[in-house]
C-alpha cells in the first residue's frame, strides 16, 4: 500500500501546529492581549464578565500558552502568576485550581505550574461561543 492510498493519510498534516495556533488566537481575541516587550498580559473587560472562576483560569492558562508558542517562554502558570493576574479573589485561586486539575481538566508539570491541554482548546471555544 503506498502512502497516497493508506488510509492513514488523512490523519497526517504539516500544519497541525498552524491549525491549533489559530484555534488559540480564535480563542483568546475578545479575552485578552500580550505585549510584545513585556510578554503581560492585558485583558479586554469581556474577560471580566466570563461567569465562573474556573473558565477564567482556563482562558488564562491558554493565554500562557499562546504566549509560550509565540515567545518561546516555557507553558503554564504558578498558582501566584494566577493570583497576581487579579481575575478572581486571591482565595478563590487554589481551590478553583485544584478543582480543574482533579477533573483532569488541565495539568501541571513537575515545576508546580498548571497548563491547558491542547485539546481543551476547542471545547472552551464551544463552550464560550467564541
Amino acid at each position: 500500500m503506498t502512502k497516497n492510498n493508506d488510509p492513514l493519510a488523512s490523519l497526517i498534516s504539516s500544519n497541525a501546529k498552524a491549525t491549533d495556533r489559530k484555534k488559540l488566537a480564535e480563542l483568546l481575541k475578545p479575552y485578552m492581549v500580550i505585549d510584545q516587550d513585556s510578554k503581560e498580559f492585558s485583558f479586554h473587560s469581556a474577560l471580566y464578565d466570563v461567569d465562573g472562576n474556573d473558565t477564567k483560569i482556563e482562558i488564562l492558562l491558554a493565554g500562557a500558552r499562546a504566549r509560550a508558542l509565540f515567545f518561546n517562554l516555557p507553558d503554564g502558570l504558578s498558582p501566584g502568576e494566577v493570583i497576581v493576574a487579579g481575575l478572581m479573589p486571591e482565595g478563590s485561586v487554589k481551590t478553583s485550581l485544584k478543582k480543574l486539575f482533579d477533573s483532569h481538566k488541565i495539568k501541571k508539570d513537575k515545576e508546580g505550574r498548571y497548563l491547558l491541554p491542547a485539546h481543551r482548546i476547542q471545547e472552551l471555544i464551544k463552550k464560550l461561543g467564541s
